[in-house]
Parts: C-alpha cells; sequence; structure tokens
C-alpha cells in the first residue's frame, strides 16, 4: 500500500497534468489551489511523524498502519466520486481534484470550462452533451436543452441524450412530462430498453402519482440494467419507500 507522502505526491502530478484542460486563467487559479493543498498536506504528514517518532516500535507500527489504512480508504473513496448520470471520466477527475470546493462553485468552474473547450471545438457533440449535464445539475434547463439539442445535430439521435432531453424538459416543466418529453421518452426507450434517464423519469412521475407498483417496476428495470452510473442505493430505498406505501 502507498504511503500517504507517496498519495499526496501522486495527486499533486496529476493535478499538474489536468490542469491543462483549462483556459490560462483558470489553469493559474487551479494550480495555486493545487500547491496549496500539497504543500499543506506535506506540513501535516512531517508534524505527524515528528509527533510519533518518540513512541515506542509497537506503538509507532500501529499507528502508522491506521494512517496508511486511512490514506487508502480515503484515495479509493474520492477515486469513485461520480455526478449524477455522467460517469464522465473527465467530470470524475475535475471533481476528485477540486473536492474542497463549493459545490455550486465547482459546477460553475466545469460549465466555464466546457465553454472554451467547445470555442475551440464546436462540432464535438460530446463536449455539448456535458455541458447539458452540467447545465441541468444548475437547474438551468433550458440552456441544458439547448446544449442537448446541439449534441443530437452532432451525434444524431441517441438514447442517453433524448432520456436526459426529457428529463431536463420534465423538471423545467414543474415535474410534468410534457408531449415532447413523452416523445423522447418513446424515442430513447425504442432505441435502448434500458435508457436510465427516462425509467428513472417515469419511475419518479409514477411515484408522484401514487402509482407506487408501476414505480417499484420501473426501478427495478432500471437496477438490472449495464449502468454502473446509477445510485442503487437510492433506487432501493425509493423502492422501500414505495413498498411502504401499498402496505399502508
Amino acid at each position: 500500500m502507498k504511503t500517504r507522502q507517496q498519495l499526496n505526491q501522486e495527486n499533486y502530478q496529476q493535478a499538474v497534468k489536468f490542469a491543462d484542460n483549462f483556459s490560462e486563467d483558470l489553469k493559474a487559479e487551479y494550480l495555486a489551489e493545487a500547491q496549496e493543498r500539497y504543500q499543506f498536506e506535506r506540513q501535516q504528514i512531517s508534524e505527524h511523524l515528528q509527533n510519533v517518532k518518540q513512541k515506542r516500535p509497537l506503538v509507532l507500527s500501529l499507528l502508522l498502519l491506521v494512517i496508511l489504512s486511512v490514506s487508502g480508504v480515503t484515495y479509493w473513496q474520492t477515486g469513485r466520486y461520480q455526478i449524477v448520470q455522467t460517469g464522465n471520466q473527465m467530470h470524475q477527475a475535475f471533481q476528485v481534484q477540486t473536492q474542497l470546493e463549493d459545490k455550486e462553485q465547482k459546477n460553475y468552474r466545469y460549465i466555464t470550462n466546457l465553454q472554451d473547450r467547445l470555442r475551440a471545438t464546436p462540432n464535438d457533440g460530446d463536449l455539448w452533451y456535458e455541458l447539458g449535464q452540467a447545465y441541468t445539475l444548475s437547474n438551468e434547463f433550458e440552456s441544458a436543452l439547448v446544449c442537448y439539442d446541439n449534441a443530437l445535430k452532432v451525434l444524431g439521435e441517441k438514447a442517453a441524450i433524448l432520456g436526459a432531453m426529457a428529463a431536463a424538459e420534465y423538471y423545467a416543466n414543474q415535474n410534468k412530462i410534457s408531449a415532447r418529453a413523452q416523445q423522447w421518452i418513446d424515442i430513447a426507450l425504442r432505441l435502448d430498453q434500458k435508457e436510465s434517464s427516462s425509467l428513472l423519469l417515469l419511475a419518479s412521475d409514477a411515484y408522484a402519482k401514487k402509482n407506487y407498483q408501476q414505480a417499484i417496476d420501473l426501478w427495478r428495470k432500471v437496477l438490472d440494467s449495464d449502468n454502473e452510473s446509477i445510485n442503487r442505493r437510492a433506487i432501493i430505498q425509493s423502492m422501500q419507500a414505495a413498498r411502504e406505501m401499498i402496505n399502508q
């Protein structure tokens, strides 16, 4: 298992490499924050080692084991931090490296970064899709729909994009499935019967309308899919809540 110092060094090196994805003004700020975190962690490691240096060998070994275990668990957890419905590696890396920032500020920076990249490559459909997801997280649903529409124009009809469009339309329309949202859902599920966004949207709508068994059946379809980015724990909890409503 790697030491805390090695993990700190690797995280800093990854941050330096990742900074190349930013515009120059954001890059400087990002690198400054990464350097500050790196130096702070080095100081913490140094002070800790000085404090335990005089303790008995057995106690020292146990303390180091705890430190290494906690560091390993922390690294494992942050490496799996994800945003809702993306599973995008670039977004995950961005969130890991800037986890100390406020969530809203973090997403704003991510939106700015995507906008800069799209100015350079305006025909990148994947970037348009990512930007749509980022806008959705900020509850800017109309902007999200524009981005998803651009993604469709570049990439063609994709189930995931249509499902995301339906979700944005649903929330923009005060949690109601409009005619065009239903049309997008129908096309998405025709292209992919296990498209998660569409199924989750239909399940939430069914639950809101007190159609609890229908909601449970739809959530079950999502769990049976191969989508690793879904929050299985949250879905299982929702299914349990629906069962409790049925049994009342």
